[in-house]
């Protein structure tokens, strides 16, 4: 699958640690980005890294978001 990386590969490319992968994982998979996060089996993972890089885009935006009263 091209613009895939396995959890290992993943992980390496973006230097996270594995509690890191599980934190961000968790908030990836209950977004609306979700089908970047493919697991035909529990010992096989895969991430669409086109997908995640836009959900981090978006988290984000979110977080610098400001109210203008």
């Amino acid at each position: 699958m091209e613009g895939t990386l396995t959890k290992k590969e993943f992980m390496k490319s973006k230097g996270y640690s594995e509690s890191t992968y599980h934190r961000r994982m968790k908030l990836f998979r209950n977004s609306k980005f979700r089908e970047g996060y493919i697991a035909p089996t529990k010992n096989e993972v895969y991430i669409d890294t086109e997908l995640y890089d836009q959900f981090l885009k978006e988290e984000s935006e979110k977080r610098f978001e400001y109210q203008i009263i």
